[in-house]
């Protein structure tokens, strides 16, 4: 049985990067010893698992089915062992904490500083991924935690709310936007804009705002990435919709401007999020955690109002 387990751990590892080497190398097996795993694991199933490409390893219709179903019990098991060893008073575990682009800017670097600096035997995955991803990934236990730009409206999680700010027109230097004007949703959308590609978060509240006044938009550019969205303002290619945080650095430095949006101003809200049945079963290393998270980001935001 254990083996059994072992091998299923390895196979969500291996499944979770893409990659026989990458896993390998997280688990400090050797490749082959790991591959041959897999293999017996194929043959005690009698199914293939992944199709093995140039491009790595890539999960078979049986092998989808497999992650979806045994990624949550492996975790929640690792979960109750972490529970057990927490009763100590070492601080220790493994989390995985998913967060998109934008927010990864802003907190990734700090908080992974604070959690090593703070608690050495913890060790921290931050994974990067679009709000819709992250909320999967999290229902299938593949991260522990998930920093969201809206709150995910699944039954099956918890959502803190970690910050809410107003989103401000940002424009290049060169334009006169103003925090002491004002300008309205429909001006806005009659501007060059350059938005997030997925319809949550920011982009959500965009298209909400669009199907309420009934109007259309100029969407010049798409990005998910909030480095290239600031770099193409930053170029006079367009204005985007932001919330001061993620561009504190190129205000402070001059670089963009920005104004108040109106009528109807959009308000960004930032959530932690894991699942339910994690919560009931919050350990002092994951309370740890979350602390820590919320801490680190409530000291950022001192320092950039």
């Amino acid at each position: 049985m254990a083996m059994e387990i072992r091998r299923l751990g390895y196979f969500v590892r291996i499944a979770e990067d893409g990659s026989l080497t990458k896993a390998a190398e997280y688990l400090r097996i050797a490749q082959p010893a790991l591959s041959r795993q897999i293999r017996l694991l194929e043959e005690e199933l009698g199914v293939a698992l992944f199709n093995r490409t140039a491009r790595g390893m890539q999960l078979t219709e049986e092998g989808e089915y497999l992650r979806s179903a045994v990624a949550g019990p492996l975790r929640a098991m690792e979960l109750a062992l972490q529970n057990v060893r927490s009763f100590s008073a070492r601080i220790e575990g493994n989390f995985a904490i998913g967060m998109p682009s934008s927010i990864g800017e802003l907190l990734a670097k700090p908080l992974a500083l604070r959690v090593d600096d703070e608690f050495p035997a913890i060790h921290l995955r931050i994974v990067e991924g679009i709000t819709g991803s992250l909320i999967d990934w999290l229902n299938r236990g593949m991260i522990d935690f998930a920093l969201l730009e809206e709150a995910s409206r699944d039954e099956r999680l918890t959502n803190r709310e970690l910050f809410s700010e107003p989103l401000l027109l940002v424009g290049p230097a060169s334009s006169k936007l103003s925090p002491r004007r004002a300008i309205s949703f429909k001006k806005v959308a009659e501007m060059p804009l350059i938005l997030p590609t997925h319809h949550l978060g920011i982009r959500g509240l965009f298209n909400d705002a669009m199907a309420k006044l009934r109007i259309a938009a100029d969407i010049r550019f798409e990005a998910d990435s909030c480095q290239l969205i600031k770099a193409l303002v930053e170029n006079g290619r367009g204005y985007a919709l932001l919330p001061r945080s993620y561009f504190y650095e190129e205000y402070r430095l001059r670089r963009l401007r920005y104004c108040p949006v109106v009528e109807p101003a959009l308000t960004f809200t930032a959530v932690l999020a894991y699942r339910k049945h994690v919560q009931s079963a919050i350990n002092s290393a994951e309370s740890r955690v979350i602390d820590t998270i919320v801490n680190t980001l409530s000291e950022l935001r001192v320092k950039l109002a």
